[in-house]
């Protein structure tokens, strides 16, 4: 098992079930719409029009499969793969228009993939480099949330911008660690004592608590151009000083909050924190997300080319 592999099952942190029970796949969907009513409508940022003889693209961490699907609506002509250390869930393979391939696997351990899962002409078998990630094969690669699942990202973006032809786009959506006040860049969690403990966990992990911010950086040091950055609030609660992540709030409030208390026994307990002590940061915790409209972490957007 590859240490990415080992991470990645950290995504099952925040359910008791497996990562697509019923429960989960509604969450991770629910998840998805509110990304994209936050970020502007669309699934991606990436600039679809100008994107010419896509033929080849690539979702990583497709989850439940939602943008999976969406992106092959998009590129109709394209082999849109949809790559994920789970199956996706039943609903979703039979929803997918015929130009998905779902691949079971991580992206830092393309050879040991697995082709065709659930489809009624899966071919099974294993899928080497030369399948996905072939250099220079890859006309766009699109990421969302992969915080919980890469501990290598200067591996990802080399892994990925060798695989993009020239001129092929990538885009990465994800979430850093901190939280900040509404509309400011005022960080509120660093006087938060139990993410003090959640931070040193994730980094203990070889997680990065810079996972949107820092994407930039990773791109230009493994040589892509980076087009564009877009940062948005992705609130823990509803505030109408920010219309378009109000429904991310209620989405959290709803089906997220109910499932932190795993989260930091998950992540707390790595750190030997048990018992009462656990369940007063928990209580501290839940207390401090719900403190004020609008507390957010940063969501950001940003979009690569190879040139």
């Amino acid at each position: 098992m590859s240490k990415l592999t080992q991470v990645c099952s950290s995504k099952t942190i925040l359910t008791n079930h497996v990562l697509h029970s019923a429960v989960e796949q509604d969450r991770l969907d629910a998840q998805a719409a509110a990304i994209v009513q936050m970020i502007g409508g669309l699934p991606c940022l990436a600039p679809i029009h100008s994107m010419t003889n896509v033929t080849k693209v690539v979702d990583v961490g497709c989850g439940t499969g939602v943008a999976t699907v969406q992106l092959a609506a998009m590129f109709p002509s394209a082999r849109v793969y949809g790559l994920d250390i789970s199956n996706v869930p039943d609903s979703a393979q039979q929803m997918a228009p015929k130009n998905v391939t779902w691949v079971v696997g991580n992206v830092l351990d393309t050879d040991n993939a697995r082709l065709g899962q659930g489809r009624e002409d899966g071919q099974g078998g294993i899928v080497m480099s030369s399948e996905v990630f072939t250099p220079g094969g890859l006309d766009y690669i699109f990421g969302r949330m992969l915080f919980l699942g890469i501990n290598d990202w200067t591996q990802y973006f080399f892994t990925t911008a060798r695989s993009l032809n020239s001129g092929g786009i990538i885009e990465h959506q994800d979430l850093d660690w901190k939280f900040y006040r509404v509309g400011t860049s005022e960080c509120l969690s660093d006087k938060w004592e139990w993410h003090r403990h959640v931070v040193s966990a994730a980094e203990t992990a070889g997680l990065s608590i810079h996972a949107g911010s820092a994407a930039a950086s990773f791109m230009e040091e493994a040589g892509l151009e980076v087009i564009s950055v877009q940062e948005f609030e992705f609130s823990f609660v509803p505030s109408s000083k920010t219309p378009n992540s109000q429904s991310m709030g209620r989405y959290v409030q709803a089906k997220l909050i109910p499932q932190y208390p795993e989260l930091l026994r998950k992540m707390l307990g790595a750190k030997g924190i048990a018992g009462e002590e656990l369940q007063r940061l928990t209580e501290v915790a839940l207390r401090d997300l719900a403190s004020e409209e609008g507390v957010h972490q940063k969501y950001t957007v940003t979009i690569g080319k190879k040139l």
